[in-house]
């Protein structure tokens, strides 16, 4: 006996595809297990370098990447800025264990929608992918208290005064000094002038009122160490 046309009910569920830009394989073995848990996300590729990021954006088209903000020698936030560049309308959710006083702001004005510790993440990562993909941004609290401040013209205490100073180059330098690059190799990084990078050096020390450049590189390395302990390139 055939059924008719207009008696079947077909039942369909909209998967929303997902990339996932992190250096570390445990990173994102958890991260993908804790998305697929829920029915509508589905993680359709991985990157651990920027030639992936861009032949997987072409490929698969994501409406979502979740990316950190150290990936190799990668400035994070420019890369943030070449994905939007790239592909307008894809949302962008930072998950760092970067500085969130200092980058949370900064990626949202690079083009990201939010931005979620990695220590938050197994609890709230879900919630925040349902809040960028609603057309929300995701700030903790915190992060909202402080763009308020900032906007009111008021100061909160930070991890390393003088730091929101910092243009995002500088900061790029700065993170780059904490991991053991050396001049002329930050320089590569950028393609500037190592010239350039000393000038960059300079306005980080002023800043940051680091006397020397002795000071500068033992100020680098706890910032990031404190971010990133298990931090090699």
């Amino acid at each position: 006996m055939r059924i008719p046309f207009h008696s079947l009910r077909i039942f369909y569920t909209y998967m929303t595809d997902i990339i996932l830009i992190d250096n570390y394989p445990i990173i994102r073995i958890g991260i993908r297990a804790l998305l697929e848990s829920h029915a509508s996300y589905r993680v359709c590729a991985e990157a651990s370098s920027k030639l992936d990021v861009w032949e997987y954006l072409e490929k698969r088209r994501p409406s979502l990447a979740i990316m950190d903000l150290i990936l190799g020698r990668e400035d994070g936030l420019n890369l943030i800025k070449e994905i939007c560049g790239r592909q307008p309308g894809i949302k962008i959710l930072v998950m760092s264990s970067q500085d969130e006083s200092v980058y949370a702001e900064r990626v949202i004005r690079a083009g990201a929608s939010g931005f979620i510790s990695k220590t938050d993440a197994p609890n709230y990562l879900l919630d925040a992918v349902h809040s960028v993909l609603s057309g929300d941004l995701y700030l903790t609290h915190r992060t909202s208290m402080q763009m308020l401040c900032r906007f009111l013209n008021k100061s909160l205490p930070h991890s390393i005064p003088g730091i929101h100073s910092l243009s995002d180059r500088e900061i790029y330098v700065y993170q780059m000094i904490g991991i053991g690059l050396t001049t002329l190799e930050i320089a590569q990084s950028m393609n500037r002038s190592p010239k350039t990078i000393e000038t960059y050096k300079g306005h980080i020390k002023r800043k940051l009122q680091l006397k020397d450049a002795e000071a500068l590189k033992l100020s680098a390395f706890h910032w990031v160490y404190k971010s990133h302990p298990e931090y090699t390139l």
